[in-house]
């Protein structure tokens, strides 16, 4: 019987022990010669990628090469390796069964080279996500009446209302409420919201805690869509929308006055207060990984020789929300220039000017999707390379790190050319882009922090704590603006 394996690992477990891709291979491989008339014809990987859908390039590949008829079964170090959704596994099995290939789990019962290992995996795959979507449904839909029905669901009101027992129903606190629309007065007038909490502290005004007012308390209140009558509080249908309810609280302010106070700090939050004035050049630029929050700027001094060094941290350290390390802003400055020549060179050798109004936007798709389908046909030049052991597993991990890197930047290219038909494509120029990596070394640090800023919306970065210190941060990618 002609085998073939499917091997995969996630970041997050690229060093746990036995998960790693040349582990799965071993043992899958090992498994595949105790079997009697099974030879392994062919490998699949899919290294440092979610198994949260089927849009996986060793994924894809296997299924092309199912309806070829290359193998008679698929064989995995564990069913989570291949698949964690139902519904994809149906659609994996039935793709299976209709070409006549059979699957086997080395380390679980589940397969389907027998009926009852067949019946044993579809029913225990079902009942899990049955009862995971059944609990999910019932959470969802209660919680979702209640706060349509302008019910409390428990826990603390915001500041500015409170929780009418005998009425059963939100009411004003008019003593917060003026101090609230003092904030958004304030906010429409330009100021930020560390100049509202000093206000409001000078004033001798305190939280309903007691607490002296901070920026974060402020912004809360302001982004609170509470104060204009709808509910904060609505609950998540599914992992990408929660659903907002109006009518739910007495207003505190009308719709126009938040929504203008939210355009205004939309457009000034990111770089205002002490952020704007400070050296530090990545703040409120460098992305974290981990929870997607920028990062701040912070100093520290050697007490022997009085060295100063500007460090970055997650905005969400201080709160224990995240714990994502510090990062250096020399770590940042050796990799920032490099990582934008490269962005630069992609940009270059797909050929597309992106401030060329008079480009037909379906001419640029057709580069674009050119480039995609060479980044594709890579990715099966090395599967095969690896597979016969011509490169070794580190080289194959790294080469599918930079076709991953490649198209993320061509879908991305591709995203903003379907979204913007009919127009010139709102990305930063390249000739822009050369400035800034002409004159880099000849800025001083605000110079370089305000034309970043002209440029680049968003650098996230990723530390690898298997390399040595000096190269372990990462730019993982550049947005511009």
């Amino acid at each position: 019987m002609r085998a073939a394996l499917y091997i995969r690992v996630s970041t997050e477990e690229q060093s746990k022990e036995g998960y790693s891709l040349a582990a799965q291979k071993e043992k899958c491989a090992k498994f595949i010669e105790s079997q009697p008339d099974w030879d392994l014809v062919k490998i699949y990987a899919d290294p440092g990628v979610s198994a949260k859908d089927l849009n996986r390039p060793g994924v894809q590949q296997m299924l092309e090469d199912v309806k070829k008829g290359f193998f008679d079964v698929i064989v995995v170090y564990r069913l989570d390796r291949l698949v964690r959704r139902v519904l994809d596994l149906h659609n994996l099995l039935d793709d299976f069964e209709k070409n006549n290939v059979k699957f086997k789990s080395v380390t679980e019962v589940f397969d389907t080279t027998t009926a009852m290992g067949k019946f044993f995996i579809t029913i225990v795959g079902a009942m899990a996500e049955w009862e995971r979507d059944n609990l999910s449904e019932r959470v969802s839909m209660g919680m979702e009446q209640i706060v349509r029905e302008g019910k409390w669901k428990g826990g603390e009101v915001g500041y500015g209302h409170k929780w009418d027992r005998n009425e059963q129903e939100f009411v004003i606190v008019e003593e917060e409420a003026k101090y609230i629309k003092m904030m958004y007065e304030w906010s429409i007038d330009g100021d930020g919201d560390i100049t509202i909490a000093h206000k409001l502290n000078e004033m001798g005004i305190t939280t309903r805690q007691g607490n002296w007012w901070t920026n974060t308390a402020v912004g809360r209140i302001l982004i609170n869509p509470k104060n204009y009558g709808a509910s904060k509080r609505g609950v998540r249908t599914n992992k990408d929308n929660s659903f907002l309810v109006g009518n739910v609280y007495p207003a505190i302010v009308s719709k126009e006055i938040y929504d203008e106070s939210l355009r205004l700090r939309k457009s000034r939050l990111r770089f205002s207060g002490r952020n704007s004035d400070n050296d530090f050049i990545y703040s409120g630029v460098l992305s974290c990984p981990r929870c997607g929050s920028t990062f701040k700027g912070n100093k520290t001094t050697d007490p022997d020789t009085g060295t100063v060094y500007k460090n970055y941290v997650c905005n969400n350290k201080a709160s224990k929300k995240c714990d994502y390390p510090s990062v250096s802003e020399k770590m940042v400055d050796d990799k920032f220039i490099p990582n934008l020549q490269q962005a630069l060179d992609d940009l270059s050798n797909v050929d597309i000017d992106l401030d060329d109004g008079n480009k037909e936007i379906e001419e640029q798709k057709q580069v674009v999707t050119k480039e995609l389908q060479k980044i594709k046909e890579r990715r099966k030049k090395w599967q095969y390379a690896w597979a016969n052991e011509t490169i070794s597993d580190e080289d194959f991990s790294d080469r599918n790190a930079e076709e991953s890197r490649k198209e993320k930047h061509y879908l991305s290219v591709l995203e903003k050319l379907e979204r913007n038909k009919g127009e010139s494509l709102p990305v930063s120029s390249i000739d822009e882009i050369k400035k800034l990596i002409d004159n880099w070394k000849r800025l001083n640090d605000n110079e370089k922090k305000k034309l970043l800023r002209s440029l680049v919306n968003k650098i996230v970065i990723d530390i690898d704590k298997s390399k040595k210190k000096s190269e372990r941060l990462n730019i993982k990618e550049i947005v511009f603006n």
